[in-house]
């Protein structure tokens, strides 16, 4: 009786990897890193390519020129920064303690390093992006933070155009003079204390301007 050959592994199951995804991928990560390093004008393709690996002619194959990375690098840096923006949820939380974490959330991820360098080539490409990408990328996090908090202020008594532009001055009270000299300085930093105490003070004077507080 001859022995039957052993059983063969099944292989149908497994997902080929997408050579193309994982390729663009592979340039956009090099892309934030040489972009966010050098700026637009000072880039250069080819230490994307580098980084990457691949070809100049992939590259152009997949994004176009330069400005098409750009635009792309650009789009994907927004969405993991809003991703990266949206903190727990906190419609559990009374309010005061709710504009707390959320404010503390966003002013943690707007000052880091990524961040700061992204907004630097915002303001200087700005007016090169079409205006519909241009509204849609200065938007920030801000629509993070009015998704969490809208609902609340709308709660304590507030329309929904009141909410919208009270949280809109939250973010200019949150952002305040630590964005700019953040920008402004490489070496600032903030301690864990200060920015806590200063998103405290921010939900005390939109409280207290909202009369809720």
């Amino acid at each position: 009786m001859t022995a039957s050959a052993p059983p063969t592994e099944d292989k149908t199951d497994a997902r080929p990897v997408d050579r193309g995804v994982a390729r663009r991928q592979a340039f956009l990560q090099a892309a934030r890193q040489v972009f966010l390093d050098q700026g637009y004008e000072a880039a250069s393709v080819n230490d994307v390519v580098r980084l990457a690996g691949g070809s100049l002619a992939t590259l152009y194959s997949q994004f176009g020129n330069k400005e098409g990375l750009f635009f792309a690098f650009m789009q994907d840096q927004h969405d993991r920064f809003a991703r990266e923006m949206r903190p727990e949820r906190v419609d559990h939380l009374p309010l005061e303690q709710a504009l707390q974490t959320v404010g503390e959330h966003f002013l943690r991820r707007l000052l880091q390093k990524d961040s700061l360098a992204f907004y630097r080539i915002m303001v200087s490409e700005g007016p090169k992006l079409p205006a519909e990408m241009r509204r849609y990328f200065t938007s920030g996090g801000m629509s993070q933070v009015q998704d969490e908090l809208h609902a609340q202020l709308v709660h304590a008594g507030l329309s929904d155009s009141d909410a919208r532009e009270c949280l809109s001055y939250f973010i200019e009270l949150l952002r305040s003079h630590h964005h700019f000299q953040a920008i402004s300085e490489a070496a600032y930093s903030v301690s864990d204390a200060e920015l806590k105490a200063h998103v405290q003070r921010a939900v005390k004077f939109l409280l207290n301007g909202m009369k809720l507080a």
